[in-house]
C-alpha cells in the first residue's frame, strides 16, 4: 500500500521513515514510553544525519516541540518530519 504522506525530499523522508520504523513497535508499550522512543528516534534520525553532512543538529527539545505543532493533523508523522528540517535549516543558516 502506497504512503500519501510519505515525503519525497530529503532529510524529511529519512526522519518520516524514522519515525514509522519506531512507530511499528508500540505495542503493548505504555503510551509515555513509545512516545519517548519515538521521539528519541526521530532525533537520533536528525542528528546522524546532521553528522553526516557536517550540520548542526536540533535538540532533543526541539524535535519534542516539532512533534507537538504537528499533533491533531491528519499527516502528523510528514508535518512532524517538516517541522523537524525546519530546525535544522534554521541551525544552519
Amino acid at each position: 500500500m502506497t504512503d500519501i504522506f510519505r515525503p519525497t525530499i530529503q532529510p524529511i523522508r529519512r526522519i518520516y521513515d524514522a519515525f514509522q520504523d519506531e512507530a511499528k513497535n508500540r505495542g503493548g508499550k505504555r503510551t509515555e514510553e513509545w512516545m519517548e522512543n519515538e521521539r528519541k528516534r526521530v532525533w537520533r534520525e536528525a542528528r546522524d544525519f546532521c553528522q553526516e553532512k557536517g550540520l548542526k543538529f536540533p535538540t532533543l527539545d526541539q524535535v519534542i516541540d516539532a512533534e507537538m505543532s504537528a499533533c491533531g493533523h491528519v499527516d502528523y508523522g510528514s508535518k512532524w518530519a517538516c517541522r523537524v528540517s525546519e530546525y535544522i535549516d534554521k541551525l544552519n543558516k
